[in-house]
């Protein structure tokens, strides 16, 4: 399917549902009342809000940089409609490390070959002397205090502009939008989105969880992440179910609304980062009322690697309002491959692994693992057609049950990052495979993600997995849980390379306790991995810098750790 046939589809797709709700945009909690919008209205709005906002040639690239609004999300669909190519930009929320936000999203404004910027009108007058394409000032309700989170005095150098018909960095013919990569280990990269991707991807996700216009997708994920965008808006509107979505800062200000909105609109998937599902049953008492949850069909844990802990403890939190263990499911997906490589089967427990069978961890000899899970949990098998291989790091392929790191090849999967001089490619092998950097391993049908290969940590010949150690401190008293990051330091004195932990003290920062505390996690990481940290550090909430995906990002918290060393 080419673009004009997938936009024509499109169309066609949304007036058949007609009056039919097919998007629900909750901006703000306070006020129960979602904006609904049937099939029709989509276009309708969509195109009129595309119309009067950006008259750029068709295929231009119009980066949208707005917050959770309905304007957001009818210029996404529109423009898409129109022939030009939306690309949404993160807009920051107050979790988010203010400086770290700011240079990522002016070195993606700087270095992407757009014709035109959409924003709130403040930010678009500051912007506008500093970029070489035209900036639009697009208002949305309450965008005055919305502008307040972003320092709208950049002081940005003046620019020669040039003509929308100038915009350099010609995109594929049949390119649909652009979406963007996670950014943990550096800024995000720019991944284009064509109907040749973006169909079958639709399709075979549709297929692997039998979805269909019976279903309902409540979200709260930004649609700048392809869980958000694709999962949640885009396999929805295609299907002609309903999907209602809030923002990220209101789900962390009150959790249980996700639950609330699950029960209210009979929501049957959701889709979620690892890390909620333990947010979500650390907040249980806080939780008050009563849901019905019994009805969802999928919590799917979409991170890597998936932990069992997490989803047990969701389980065990929300049991009495009808969760079960069959409902928490899993996917590995990635930007790269438009979003879904792998699903688990619906309606059973996700298999597993005991870390004990692991190749990777027999040759360490016996561990005390009693904070770590004890099983590696499957992200399922792959979709139809998708194909999943592992490689050792010396080039050979691995075997059934070794680890290495995981490559694709799908009919869904990108030619390259997208940006001023083209596609750089340099991540696909000669054979057409894309090298993910995920390590993991594969038993029967199953994948299964252990972690990242640039982050693992060696220990004097020992690997040692950031995200092992991290799940151990998050359980340390005092610890606040998800706000854990660990690295490698190297030693070159000796050779090899010393693992750091630095973990967020949970609510007043009280430096009585910081000593203790640091001995607390020093003894549970070397009792539960083996491994003693060299540079163990508490420090106050938010200290660690997160990507604008919300996700902790290792690359910016080692740099931040040597600039405080002593």
């Amino acid at each position: 399917m080419n673009a004009i046939d997938f936009r024509a589809e499109l169309y066609h797709r949304l007036e058949s549902w007609g009056n039919r709700v097919v998007l629900r945009i909750l901006v703000l909690p306070s006020n129960s009342a979602a904006v609904e919008l049937t099939g029709r209205e989509v276009i309708t709005r969509s195109l009129e809000l595309a119309e009067r906002y950006s008259s750029v040639p068709d295929r231009s690239v119009v980066l949208l940089l707005l917050p959770h609004s309905v304007e957001l999300f009818l210029l996404h669909i529109g423009l898409i409609l129109r022939g030009r190519l939306p690309a949404i930009l993160a807009w920051p929320t107050t979790r988010v490390d203010p400086e770290k936000y700011q240079r990522n999203v002016l070195h993606q404004l700087r270095n992407l070959p757009a014709a035109q910027l959409l924003t709130l009108p403040r930010l678009a007058e500051s912007l506008d002397p500093g970029l070489p394409y035209l900036v639009t000032a697009c208002p949305v309700s309450g965008a005055q205090q919305l502008e307040t989170k972003f320092n709208v005095e950049l002081a940005l150098e003046p620019v020669e502009k040039r003509l929308p018909a100038e915009a350099v960095g010609e995109p594929p013919e049949d390119a649909l939008f652009l979406q963007f990569s996670g950014g943990t280990t550096g800024a995000q990269k720019c991944v284009v989105v064509t109907a040749a991707m973006l169909e079958p991807q639709l399709r075979l996700l549709a297929k692997a969880l039998e979805f269909g216009v019976h279903d309902s997708i409540v979200n709260w994920l930004p649609m700048y992440h392809d869980m958000g965008l694709i999962a949640c808006l885009w396999l929805p509107l295609w299907f002609g179910a309903p999907s209602l979505h809030f923002s990220a800062e209101h789900w962390l200000m009150r959790p249980g609304l996700l639950l609330e909105l699950m029960d209210r609109y009979h929501g049957t998937f959701c889709w979620l980062p690892n890390f909620a599902f333990s947010y979500l049953a650390g907040q249980r008492e806080q939780i008050t009322g009563t849901c019905s949850l019994g009805h969802v069909r999928g919590w799917i844990n979409c991170s890597e690697p998936v932990r069992e802990r997490s989803m047990k403890s969701f389980v065990s939190a929300f049991s009495d309002w009808g969760v079960n263990p069959e409902q928490c499911q899993a996917s590995y997906a990635m930007a790269e491959n438009v979003f879904a490589v792998t699903q688990t089967r619906l309606g059973r427990h996700p298999i597993t692994v005991p870390r004990s069978q692991s190749r990777h961890t027999a040759a360490l000899g016996k561990l005390a693992y009693v904070n770590l899970d004890e099983v590696y949990v499957s992200s399922g098998k792959t979709l139809e057609d998708m194909r999943v291989r592992i490689r050792h790091s010396d080039g050979d392929l691995c075997e059934e049950g070794e680890p290495g790191e995981i490559e694709i090849q799908t009919e869904c999967m990108f030619s390259g990052y997208w940006g001023n001089c083209g596609f750089e490619a340099q991540a696909i092998t000669r054979d057409g495979w894309y090298s993910t950097g995920d390590y993991g391993f594969v038993s029967g049908e199953d994948l299964f993600v252990i972690g990242r290969v640039k982050d693992i940590v060696i220990v004097r010949g020992q690997n040692v997995f950031p995200e092992d150690v991290e799940t151990v401190v998050n359980t340390v008293s005092g610890v606040y849980a998800g706000r854990v990051v660990a690295f490698g330091v190297v030693d070159n004195k000796e050779g090899t390379e010393n693992l750091a932990v630095v973990a967020e003290m949970r609510g007043e920062f009280q430096p009585g306790r910081q000593e203790s505390m640091e001995r607390d996690i020093r003894a549970l990481v070397t009792s539960a991995i083996g491994v003693r940290p060299r540079f163990v550090k508490v420090v106050s909430e938010r200290w660690i810098p997160k990507s604008t995906a919300g996700k902790i990002s290792r690359r910016e918290a080692r740099l931040r750790f040597f600039e405080d060393l002593p």
